[in-house]
């Protein structure tokens, strides 16, 4: 069986990563963007979507992946994913250390740098072992982690899903009630801010989209019921949000644990799942050429590992700026983040017409797995008609 191209993974991933480079900028309107899309952000969408496209890349589309090939194959991604936040990180602390920025303390506290500034051989230690992630640089990482996991959950889900939703559950579970994590010295509380053990849920949740995907299958079955509760939940759930966040309320008693981001809390993960849903059953959506005028975005999605670090290191220099002049007017903040944001298509767009020359050899382009244009890369010309949920799906 062929697999069944959908593009809305890249487009909905191209989306993500341009708003968490708004969202990490530090510009006076980030935290209310953020707050504003719901109890879940572009965060929760980027891991589901990895899950997916894990699988697109390393999941034959009939039969059982083979253990030993895929766990050599996600480890070597893993490795390569390390080695990028590695020199992120030094590339960032050089900058950091050397260059004289006005209002240098302020940035060291901001990314949390005064323990590498205090006992540099020490915590350059620490960070090898991932166990010091300053600056934000705390989502590769979290991909680091759960990259090397995708063989033990193919293995499972082919054993049992039940069992795989179960186990994953449970874990989820028990880390967010028990406090269970990865240790990060960077973070007040010593824990990593986007704790595996919660967050693998999320990716559990792609990788079993991406298996109905990669046997033709639409990802989320339409429901008419189950759409209409999802979107009505999306929609009230941003003003609920805005209450409980800049109210206080996200911060201190029972909401803290239901919205918590290092828990991945129910109440965000039944956002994200609710915008998914939605964003895979919008008819406009599943419409949507990747040659049209989203094409940049798209392309985002097909090169996210390059756009990713690119919109990284815009965000710390626009993040620079702000510290350092003690905040901007708004409209030159609106400007770098629009320059910000055309530049990483810009990318983007370049990226996709290299991969277009005949003489070009397949790239690896996603953030968590690799691939190529004839398992789940882009093909130029050749854009699949659209087809109904029933065609698509035996139980509609």
């Amino acid at each position: 069986m062929s697999p069944l191209r959908e593009n809305r993974i890249d487009l909905v991933r191209g989306i993500s990563l341009l708003l968490i480079f708004v969202d990490h900028a530090s510009v006076s309107f980030s935290e209310m963007l953020q707050q504003s899309r719901g109890f879940s952000d572009a965060a929760e969408l980027f891991v589901m979507m990895a899950g997916m496209s894990a699988v697109l890349a390393y999941h034959p589309a009939a039969g059982r992946a083979d253990f030993a090939t895929v766990a050599a194959r996600t480890l070597a991604r893993s490795f390569k994913l390390y080695r990028v936040h590695l020199t992120l990180l030094l590339a960032l602390t050089t900058a950091v250390f050397l260059v004289p920025l006005p209002n240098h303390e302020t940035l060291l506290s901001n990314w949390s740098l005064q323990p590498l500034a205090e006992d540099p051989a020490r915590f350059a230690m620490e960070a090898l072992f991932l166990r010091y992630l300053p600056a934000e640089l705390d989502i590769l990482p979290l991909y680091i982690v759960l990259i090397p996991t995708v063989p033990l959950w193919f293995a499972l889900i082919g054993r049992s899903p039940r069992l795989a939703v179960a186990a994953s559950i449970l874990l989820w579970l028990s880390a967010g009630l028990f406090h269970v994590g990865l240790i990060d010295l960077s973070q007040p509380k010593g824990v990593w801010y986007f704790n595996p053990f919660s967050w693998q849920i999320v990716f559990l949740i792609g990788i079993l989209a991406g298996l109905r995907v990669r046997q033709g299958l639409v990802a989320f079955p339409y429901r008419r019921w189950l759409f209409l509760a999802a979107l009505a939940f999306c929609v009230g759930a941003v003003p609920a949000n805005l209450l409980a966040h800049f109210g206080g309320y996200a911060t201190d008693g029972p909401l803290r644990f239901l919205v918590s981001k290092t828990s991945e809390g129910p109440l965000r993960l039944i956002n994200a799942l609710a915008i998914v849903y939605v964003v895979f059953n919008l008819e406009v959506l599943r419409r949507t050429s990747p040659t049209g005028w989203l094409r940049p975005i798209f392309a985002a999605g097909r090169n996210s590992l390059p756009v990713f670090v690119t919109g990284t290191i815009l965000s710390d220099i626009v993040t620079a700026f702000v510290i350092g002049s003690n905040g901007l007017p708004l409209p030159l903040e609106v400007g770098l983040v629009v320059l910000g944001v055309a530049i990483q298509l810009l990318l983007a767009v370049h990226l996709d017409r290299r991969k277009r020359r005949p003489s070009a050899s397949p790239k690896r382009s996603m953030l968590v797995a690799s691939t190529d244009d004839r398992d789940y890369g882009w093909q130029p010309p050749k854009v699949l008609p659209p087809m109904s949920n029933a065609a698509r799906d035996p139980a509609t």
